[in-house]
């Protein structure tokens, strides 16, 4: 009984600390990918100069969420990426903007990327679709 006690303690405590996305968020599960029609709508809203927002969940391969939001104001995209649920990560939030999302097309991919960033030593890809 004890030892049961302990474990849902532990199981609480662990539970309590992951991120749950909200049915908006669009979210990348190792290539698994739900509500892509939301990112492509936001890819279309940047082209055509419409004001859209949105946030982009990536679990790392231990599990951990990644949150990128980025919001468009109808000429620059803000982009924010926090780390601080990455276990292994750099446990930060950085914020950069940017002038648009490039889009690359491979055989196994199709990978979308900020461009024109104000700063350049940081990771920029949005997202990847595997073919």
């Amino acid at each position: 009984m004890k030892n049961a006690i302990w474990f849902m303690l532990i199981l609480l405590l662990i539970s309590g600390c992951k991120y749950n996305p909200s049915n908006e968020d669009i979210v990348d599960t190792h290539g698994q990918i739900t509500n892509l029609e939301k990112f492509m709508k936001f890819v279309e809203n940047v082209n055509q100069g419409t004001k859209d927002k949105i946030r982009v969940v990536r679990y790392t391969t231990e599990g951990d969420p990644i949150l990128h939001d980025l919001e468009y104001d109808g000429e620059i995209i803000t982009s924010t990426t926090d780390t601080t649920r990455d276990e292994f990560g750099t446990g930060s939030v950085s914020t950069a903007t940017c002038k648009s999302i490039d889009v690359n097309e491979t055989d196994e991919s199709t990978d979308y990327t900020l461009s024109g960033c104000d700063q350049t030593n940081r990771d920029n890809s949005i997202l990847a679709i595997w073919k």
